[in-house]
């Protein structure tokens, strides 16, 4: 169970490495979400045209989208829990925020404009409960794999390391465990951690 609901708190702290663009130059609000939440929950669904050529973190995109779906069509993005993340104090959330700053900066500007174009087309496409399709989340996830893969690993972890200090895996981690289905939750984060991998071994 515990690692269950590591998996709902690492995918919603991928939301927030999703929202990123939105404050980094650029047409933009992911609005990050910048942190958590969003980009309002959907987020991590939504992101747009998928690139010509494939390369190995496309493929591995792909193969996360399609085990987590299931997963992410389950969370209740229309719950007000999102509004209410990080359950942390603001003048810590801008902390951690400032390390977002930092990462989203550093960032290929081709790939920043690419998740930020990919996400406003993923949002107008979406549900009315809040989920992208799965051509604009495996979009969405190919994206944030070449922004990341962008930036030196130091300010990928400089972000982990700010949000990891607010306990998300104890706090909302087993809350949203209780909404959603444990095997494809652990499903989620088997191909999250896989994804991980791939997007790691390409980044400089």
């Amino acid at each position: 169970m515990a690692k269950t609901a590591r998996a709902v708190s690492v995918l919603l702290a991928g939301v927030c490495l999703c929202c990123l663009p939105a404050f980094v130059p650029g047409p933009g609000r992911f609005a990050r979400s910048v942190a958590p939440a969003a980009v309002g929950a959907g987020a991590l669904g939504m992101l747009g045209a998928a690139p010509a050529y494939a390369d190995k973190i496309d493929d591995a995109a792909k193969v996360l989208s399609e085990k987590s779906y299931p997963f992410l069509k389950e969370i209740d993005w229309t719950s007000d829990v999102y509004a209410k993340l990080p359950t942390q104090p603001p003048l810590k959330v801008m902390t951690a925020i400032d390390t977002m700053l930092k990462m989203g900066a550093a960032m290929d500007p081709a790939a920043l404009k690419t998740g930020v174009l990919a996400h406003s087309q993923a949002i107008a496409n979406m549900d009315s409960k809040g989920v992208a399709t799965l051509a604009d989340y495996t979009a969405i996830n190919s994206a944030i794999g070449h922004m990341i893969s962008s930036v030196p690993a130091s300010k990928t972890m400089d972000v982990y390391n700010a949000f990891a200090k607010f306990n998300l895996g104890s706090d909302v981690g087993p809350y949203m465990m209780s909404k959603v289905n444990a095997a494809d939750a652990q499903a989620a984060y088997k191909a999250l951690m896989d994804f991980k991998d791939v997007v790691k071994a390409s980044q400089r």
